[in-house]
């Protein structure tokens, strides 16, 4: 069954637009890499944003979830945002 993760991010007026798309790119890109099935950036306002990645089980997500925790806090906020939540679990149905 699929595994899914979101984290909330809010942007402000120091936020480089550029470097949020780079460093969404860098960070979907290494989860991908470590067995992610696929990761979105999705814009839900002008200061506000959602990572949305989705791992093909639980268990490939317990294998990286120390390296998210640490991209989430380690993320700048002119270049990801500010992480404001995070939540996860099983996909129940998926079409």
């Amino acid at each position: 069954m699929a595994y899914v993760t979101v984290s909330s991010w809010t942007y402000d007026e120091t936020l480089d637009e550029a470097a949020l798309i780079r460093t969404a790119e860098k960070n979907l890109g290494q989860l991908k890499a470590n067995g992610a099935s696929n990761g979105y950036l999705v814009r839900t306002g002008p200061t506000e944003g959602l990572i949305v990645v989705v791992y093909p089980d639980e268990g490939s997500w317990n294998r990286v979830r120390e390296a998210v925790q640490n991209m989430r806090s380690d993320t700048r906020p002119n270049e990801g945002g500010i992480n404001t939540g995070a939540m996860n679990g099983p996909a129940i149905v998926t079409v």
